[in-house]
């Protein structure tokens, strides 16, 4: 991206300082940023097709626009006002809605925010909006949920209920047994290199198994898109996806997927026993309405 982003390393030093923690009952403040004037780096995007072998008449890829808005992700859950310390955070669920293709070398604006926050019995949820502008048409839009682990639950005070754009249900089709691929074991260090996410739970066995996690796993972006290569995906569309559980470096997955009508849903599972996905996507190719 042509730079008028937040510096990642500016970011990145700022998540070391420390945080007051969250109040009984308190949210997270809802913050937000822009960028207004932006380019696609022609290099920076040529680099991410060929990392996941992408067609470029297929135009820019539909996940592409967030990996270039980390910058904006970071920088606001890092920013002072924050109570909590975003290190370990984790990848809980994307829903990505494209309204019109993006041009290569159009001048964007990008819009990043925080919506809210949630409390789960798996810790405190924060969501984030990202809206990509040009000439004032909004052309793609996503939510991201990201995950602080630990307890945020008052006491017997009931978690908060799931917005209904996560609530998508299994398709009553059969699932296809689908195809088998691997998980480099260097796909952390080269997706961070790639996206600027060098978030260590991805990158090292000391700090995965310091956060919970028995060995590092890929980042949910690197996931989402390789599952996605080889499809030609409509011009209008609409991506939700839920990461379940880690996709270990170095494992063997089994990608399953059954389609009723304008919908594919799509699971990443173990190939060495388990049907508990690692990752659920759902992928609909007339949306109904705007993402909300």
């Amino acid at each position: 991206m042509k730079r008028k982003l937040p510096s990642l390393l500016g970011s990145y030093s700022r998540m070391l300082l420390p945080r007051r923690g969250l109040g009984r009952g308190e949210r997270l403040p809802n913050l937000a940023m822009d960028s207004r004037s932006l380019r696609f780096d022609a290099r920076h995007l040529r680099a991410y097709r060929q990392h996941f072998g992408l067609d470029p008449a297929l135009g820019v890829p539909l996940l592409y626009p967030q990996v270039i808005s980390l910058p904006l992700h970071l920088r606001l859950l890092s920013r002072s006002r924050m109570p909590l310390s975003i290190l370990g955070l984790i990848h809980l669920r994307s829903h990505i809605q494209r309204y019109r293709m993006l041009d290569e070398d159009a001048q964007l604006q990008l819009d990043c925010r925080i919506l809210t926050s949630r409390r789960s019995p798996l810790g405190l949820e924060v969501d984030v909006a990202t809206e990509v502008w040009h000439h004032d048409m909004l052309y793609w839009q996503s939510i991201t949920t990201y995950l602080r682990r630990g307890d945020f639950l008052d006491d017997h005070a009931e978690p908060d209920a799931l917005p209904e754009r996560a609530q998508w249900h299994t398709l009553d089709v059969p699932a296809h047994p689908g195809v088998q691929w691997r998980v480099p074991k260097i796909a952390g260090w080269r997706y961070a290199g790639l996206s600027g996410d060098f978030n260590p739970l991805h990158l090292s066995r000391l700090m995965a198994s310091r956060y919970g996690f028995g060995k590092p796993f890929a980042h949910g972006m690197w996931s989402l898109a390789r599952s996605l290569t080889g499809r030609r995906l409509a011009e209008q569309v609409r991506l939700d996806v839920h990461f379940k559980a880690p996709l270990p470096l170095g494992s063997q997955v089994r990608q399953s997927h059954r389609r009723l009508g304008h919908k594919e849903q799509w699971a990443l599972l173990p190939v060495d026993g388990g049907d508990e996905p690692m990752l659920l996507a759902q992928l609909d190719e007339a949306p109904a309405g705007p993402l909300r």
